[in-house]
């Protein structure tokens, strides 16, 4: 899930722009409600932009007035630079998805209190988003998120004379457990592919962006300070 992570590292989430001291909240609460917020068909793509940087970047005021494709830029840089998600190098071809941090959220939260006796509605606003995803990554195969999406994973045994029960209670298994999904393969690949497309592609007009568009705003930004 996550590469670079050592022990040594510092989570100086911050950088420099314009001679100013850009810092982030990335605590793991917060960059779930930019991902939420990412997947909302509410949201027009340019409002997505705006929103996500104002849930991002502490000292909003010093970007809220730069242009669209700059905002669009700076997203993407602190995308990649700080959460390893690189929109515009993303591969064509989307992985099928094993667990979603919405659906899975009880098997999540069940799993970080009972491994690791960490409450992570305590956890807003403190657990970094890297220490969050290697905790998640690394939870005990008999948890039960570990569990429900090993049932995910596991290839359906070919039928032979022994096997037919086994293969009716994974078949079960797997119907229980599986993710909501669109009509077919194709649609879902589909949805999995949107946001990113759209947030992904050139801008050839900008436009002016007003607040009094989106009375919807504040369902994302509020709970993010």
């Amino acid at each position: 899930m996550m590469s670079g992570f050592r022990l040594t590292s510092t989570f100086d989430d911050c950088f420099e722009y314009k001679g100013k001291t850009i810092h982030l909240d990335l605590s793991f609460d917060n960059v779930l409600r930019v991902f939420e917020l990412f997947s909302d068909e509410m949201f027009l793509v340019v409002e997505k932009i705006e929103v996500a940087l104002e849930m991002l970047v502490l000292e909003f005021e010093l970007v809220k007035d730069v242009d669209l494709e700059e905002k669009k830029a700076l997203l993407f840089f602190i995308l990649k630079e700080f959460l390893d998600i690189d929109l515009e190098g993303r591969s064509e071809v989307a992985e099928k998805k094993i667990f979603d941090f919405e659906q899975d959220a009880g098997l999540i939260y069940a799993s970080f209190l009972h491994a690791y006796g960490i409450d992570l509605f305590e956890q807003h606003g403190k657990l970094h988003w890297k220490k969050f995803l290697q905790l998640l990554q690394h939870l005990d195969d008999k948890s039960k998120f570990k569990e429900v999406v090993n049932i995910r994973k596991m290839p359906m045994p070919k039928p032979d004379k022994y096997n037919t029960e086994y293969r009716k209670q994974i078949a079960v298994m797997k119907r229980i457990y599986a993710l909501d999904q669109p009509e077919n393969e194709e649609q879902m690949q589909a949805k999995i592919n949107k946001v990113f497309d759209t947030l992904a592609s050139t801008f050839k007009r900008a436009g002016e962006i007003s607040d009094s568009r989106w009375p919807h705003r504040n369902r994302y930004t509020d709970q993010s300070k």
